[in-house]
């Protein structure tokens, strides 16, 4: 009886261990999280089209989508060169908690000189630019950035001097924007975009 016992103990771990290897072998056929493609861990070409891929959902099936931000700056690189923030080159965008950070170059003649006091004579023509900030919608369609600080070429700029500097950016003003938030365009067939948990959260 008790070899009995112990074959069929052996018998069942064979059987489970066959089961578990023919699940991993047939797993491309079974349903599941194993399933989904890997998240684009670099900005590339590959990433933007990971973003539209999900951009597409939202337009087509209703789906509220998530992007990271690689996802994130890969569409905007790839997909909306020069309409998103046009006068940073090489925008970057990064998501923590529901903080939001854009960096990028930026032309130095489209910062008041007197918010950098004399470190402004020491400027190349165009420097690192990195903004920090929450988002909200602002309209359908629209989005607007509240940015709590922001340095250029890496000098910090005063928090007394960065509503001005807001405003020069900017440029014109529109309905619902406070002093402190800049306004931009959402990807088309988006209505909202919030962000939540590291990533940004976009709904029709």
């Amino acid at each position: 009886m008790a070899r009995r016992g112990v074959a069929g103990k052996l018998f069942l771990l064979v059987f489970l261990a066959l089961l578990a290897g023919g699940a991993w072998f047939f797993r491309g056929l079974i349903p599941g999280p194993w399933n989904r493609p890997p998240v684009p861990m670099a900005v590339s070409e590959e990433a933007a089209v990971a973003a539209e891929e999900k951009l597409k959902r939202l337009r087509q099936e209703g789906d509220t989508v998530h992007l990271s931000g690689v996802e994130f700056t890969s569409y905007l690189r790839y997909r909306m060169a020069g309409r998103f923030a046009p006068d940073i080159e090489f925008p970057a965008v990064t998501f923590n908690a529901d903080q939001v950070n854009v960096a990028g170059r930026y032309p130095t003649d489209r910062i008041p000189t007197k918010e950098l006091g004399r470190a402004a004579e020491f400027l190349p023509d165009t420097a690192d630019v990195a903004v920090n900030g929450t988002l909200r919608t602002l309209a359908p369609g629209r989005a607007a950035l509240k940015v709590s600080s922001a340095s250029f070429a890496r000098i910090p700029i005063p928090r007394e001097r960065l509503n001005a500097l807001v405003g020069r950016v900017r440029g014109r003003s529109e309905p619902g924007l406070a002093d402190d938030e800049v306004a931009f365009q959402l990807p088309p067939g988006v209505g909202s975009a919030r962000v939540e948990n590291g990533q940004l959260v976009l709904a029709r």
